[in-house]
């Protein structure tokens, strides 16, 4: 197994610069997290169908798709979901919404909340996970997201809706609710255009804001305005740069107190308001 992981980083190497660690995640997916220890004992004996479901894994890799949907699960904010083709997955970035979202109900009492543009639920998931009394729901409106969605949010407690977040006849059946979430589109024209291979993978209604990246923080702020309490909040995630716009266009839709949170490595991810 020693050379056989050997190999499989080599190869890897091709495609990605943390060859070593997918190399791992490969050998996990298809022999256990143990199969070292049990490798050590001489109780892995590789048959004949693991080792071709491990080059299949490979090829899939080496053709560029992402080890997410390869694997089909990946881990966010310490909870491990299904992940596959038509949902955007889970990046560490957004673990920063997830820290926003929770501080600004922290004294809420069963808060109500409600994640727009949800794609895996990996946001509403985890607010749940963490707040176990919150009411939780997740609306996408891609059919093959909200099944992906569908799944985790059942795992985990959380509510689903299949809707267009930018219907405001959507819009009008919520109310009282005490947070909205969104990770919405931010990608600009120029990024899609410049797009790195696994995300082309990714589906592109995830990914594209408009020319400049901007669409959904015009439009969010005004159709779900009137769905928050009094002194509820909502709260995004935002493309590297475009927080000042966004904040702008908060406040130009009426909202107040808008706020910004950081990432570990200083980068400003999410904007904030309050109603």
């Amino acid at each position: 197994m020693v050379k056989l992981r050997r190999s499989l980083a080599e190869r890897l190497s091709a495609a990605t610069p943390d060859s070593g660690f997918e190399a791992d995640v490969i050998l996990e997916t298809v022999f256990g997290r143990d199969w070292r220890l049990k490798d050590l004992r001489g109780e892995l004996k590789p048959s004949a169908e693991e080792l071709k479901r491990v080059a299949q894994m490979l090829d899939r890799r080496l053709s560029g798709e992402p080890l997410q949907y390869i694997v089909g699960e990946w881990e966010f904010y310490g909870l491990t979901l299904r992940v596959g083709p038509g949902a955007l997955i889970p990046r560490q970035d957004t673990e920063t919404l997830v820290e926003t979202a929770l501080r600004l109900i922290e004294r809420a009492e069963r808060p109500r909340v409600l994640d727009l543009c949800a794609g895996t639920g990996c946001v509403a998931a985890a607010i749940k996970n963490r707040r176990s009394d919150a009411e939780v729901c997740a609306m996408e409106l891609s059919p093959a997201a909200f099944e992906i969605l569908s799944e985790n949010a059942a795992h985990y407690g959380v509510e689903t809706v299949l809707a267009d977040a930018l219907d405001s006849k959507t819009a009008e059946k919520f109310s009282g609710l005490d947070l909205i979430t969104a990770n919405p589109p931010y990608l600009t024209a120029e990024d899609m255009s410049k797009l790195q291979p696994e995300l082309r993978f990714e589906p592109n209604e995830a990914l594209f804001g408009g020319d400049d990246g901007l669409d959904f923080y015009r439009a969010l702020p005004k159709i779900w305005h009137e769905s928050l309490r009094d002194g509820g909040h909502i709260a995004f995630e935002v493309g590297l740069g475009q927080h000042s716009a966004a904040a702008e266009l908060l406040l130009e839709a009426g909202w107040r107190n808008v706020g910004l949170s950081d990432d570990l490595t200083g980068r400003t991810r999410v904007v904030y308001a309050e109603k």
